[in-house]
């Protein structure tokens, strides 16, 4: 092979060898930028995704305020309906219970408690002290009035009668009614268990009301006390209240502050009365406790009972006495019954609770299961769905009256003003 030859076959090989190389240099950089290109694309992509989801998420949160969900919609658009039921649901009451008024212008034939309590549900409902109805009815308890102050007639219960004639009359006309309201106010503090009773702190009857001078007391009779007492504006340094405190700590079920008049679960809810000649009493009976023993029973309204006199005697809202019993309703939260007694004394809870909800001072209330209720909004329907034809309200599991339409009607006159 000659010298030239051999130089050109070195060439031709080294020219090859330089194709095979730039091929696969180009074969590199293809895949390589393939496979970049691939990356980047779904970067991109997923990018895209993103801003996509949240620009949604930013349009659905744009529809939401400007179309809130269908619950909350609900409560907006309702709250004027529901405050025309309640308006329409009082006046159909009202005048119920104003076609029911005797000649002599009482109800319940004379009776002044029945008639104390429907004058101050005409009051409640818009009807003006000056209505002809309601002066007839005021002029037939001025005439009710004792000389030992009281107002109440021979087969009255006298401080249910004389409490409920009280709160009529301030709410009336304070003015024009003041010497005889003062003379009520007198009546009830003087009654009220202590020490002219010939009773110390130590006694179980301290500081409660009862039916009238010598009966023993309850927290029925004494809430009703307690709600003329504030409602006439009676001062929070006036010893009643002290006193009343500790008739109140004594019919809560709570054994850090009641000095073990009576045994229960120790739940923070009330009874009807911590002792008397039978002993300590429940209406809503007795529950069976780990001990072997029988204790009472707390229930729905004198729980609203008991928490409503403490705010009324001015307890603060953080007060454990207080916190019990509000924690007795966040776990017993219903406006379908009276918790643990059923349908008995349905309307009477009603008034109560509307009465102590208003006190507490807040609108929603959470229960025990972390549900918020707008009470006003349930109570209203609760009562406005149970109205009769006729404007009225009437509980057939008829007890404490409440099988008597006007005395059950306002009741419900007396809560719906609460949940305005």
């Amino acid at each position: 092979m000659t010298r030239s030859v051999k130089i050109a076959l070195a060439a031709g090989i080294a020219v090859a060898a330089v194709a095979v190389i730039a091929v696969g240099l180009v074969g590199a950089g293809l895949v390589s930028f393939w496979h970049y290109s691939r990356v980047e694309h779904q970067t991109l992509l997923a990018t895209a995704q993103a801003a996509a989801a949240e620009q949604a998420q930013q349009e659905a949160a744009k529809a939401a305020v400007a179309a809130p969900s269908a619950e909350a919609k609900a409560l907006v658009e309702d709250s004027p309906w529901r405050a025309e039921r309640r308006q329409e649901a009082m006046a159909r009451g009202a005048a119920y219970v104003l076609k029911e008024q005797g000649e002599d212008g009482s109800w319940g034939k004379g009776n002044a408690g029945i008639t104390s309590l429907c004058l101050r549900a005409l009051l409640a409902a818009g009807k003006p002290a000056t209505d002809p109805a309601v002066k007839k009815g005021i002029d037939f308890l001025l005439k009710s009035q004792k000389p030992d102050g009281g107002i109440y007639g021979d087969a009255d219960l006298k401080t249910y009668t004389s409490s409920i004639a009280c709160s009529v009359l301030v709410k009336a006309d304070p003015k024009a009614y003041a010497e005889t309201i003062e003379k009520v106010k007198g009546y009830l503090i003087k009654t009220q268990w202590d020490e002219e009773e010939s009773i110390d702190k130590a006694n179980p009857w301290y500081g409660g009301h009862g039916y009238g001078k010598h009966e023993r007391p309850d927290l029925s009779n004494t809430q009703f006390f307690v709600q003329a007492m504030h409602d006439a504006g009676v001062p929070k340094d006036n010893p009643l209240w002290a006193k009343l405190t500790v008739f109140l700590s004594r019919c809560q079920d709570r054994s850090e502050s009641n000095d073990k008049t009576f045994v229960g679960r120790d739940d923070g809810g009330f009874v009807y009365a911590p002792t008397s000649k039978e002993g300590p009493e429940s209406k809503a009976g007795t529950v069976d406790l780990p001990d072997g023993r029988k204790g009472l029973k707390s229930y729905g309204s004198m729980t609203y009972a008991g928490f409503k006199s403490f705010m009324y005697a001015g307890l603060k809202r953080d007060d454990p006495r207080v916190a019990a019993a509000m924690e007795w309703i966040r776990k017993h939260w219903t406006f379908e019954e009276n918790p643990d007694m059923g349908q008995l004394g349905l309307y009477y809870y009603y008034e109560t609770a509307a009465r102590a909800l208003s006190a507490w001072g807040e609108d929603n209330v959470m229960d025990a299961r972390r549900r918020t209720h707008d009470w006003k909004a349930e109570l209203t329907e609760a009562i406005v769905k149970r109205q009769r034809p006729d404007g009225s309200w009437l509980n057939e599991a008829d007890r404490w009256f409440e099988g008597f339409g006007p005395v059950t009607t306002s009741y419900c006159l007396n809560a719906l003003a609460e949940c305005k």
